[in-house]
């Protein structure tokens, strides 16, 4: 049973270790950055998840116990590699490094499409935002010309209201001159 636990461990062992060489040979011999950090990521999480695997395997059979560390440690790249990977293959996109000459880009295709949209749905928001001002400003323009016309028919009204004021006070003055005229009159009536 030992002998048998001990060839697993060391196949794991040699899988291991000639992954992680795979990936150092891919990291030169491969065209450009993609292929490169993707050799790198494959090749190297499996690697030392492998040895890292016949570690434990290992310091479990000997009966020095189970040692957590390690697996924290296999978690810990399953989880990092990946998206560091990922993410420098994503910032030399951007930036526009060179693909291989073999390797079709079939991003850049959609990245135009999405791009485009994106310019019309920004030319869009910028159509809506000059006719909201636009909106606004008619608005604006309407709100002073209706106060324009209500002063006007404000003033028209007391204009008006003036001269019936001045219309009342004339016939009330004719009226109380002729009143005093008649009164006169009386009394010359009365005196004689």
């Amino acid at each position: 049973m030992n002998v048998i636990i001990e060839i697993i461990i060391s196949i794991m062992i040699l899988i291991g270790a000639s992954l992680s060489i795979l990936a150092a040979i891919g990291v030169i011999r491969l065209p450009d950055v993609y292929t490169r950090t993707h050799a790198a990521g494959i090749s190297n999480t499996f690697g030392v998840s492998l040895l890292l695997f016949a570690t434990v395997g290992y310091f479990f059979h000997s009966g020095e116990g189970f040692n957590a560390r390690v697996l924290l440690a296999i978690l810990f790249i399953y989880l990092t590699t990946p998206i560091a990977s990922h993410l420098i293959n994503r910032a030399a996109y951007d930036t526009g490094v060179p693909l291989a000459i073999r390797i079709r880009d079939q991003l850049r295709s959609v990245k135009k499409d999405d791009i485009k949209k994106r310019k019309n749905v920004i030319i869009k928001q910028e159509q809506l935002e000059r006719a909201r001002q636009e909106r606004e400003e008619l608005e604006e323009q309407l709100d002073w010309e209706l106060r324009d016309e209500k002063i006007e028919e404000r003033e028209e009204l007391e204009d008006i209201a003036r001269e019936k004021e001045e219309t009342l006070i004339e016939l009330e003055s004719d009226d109380s001159e002729q009143e005093i005229i008649e009164l006169d009159e009386e009394e010359k009536d009365k005196k004689e």
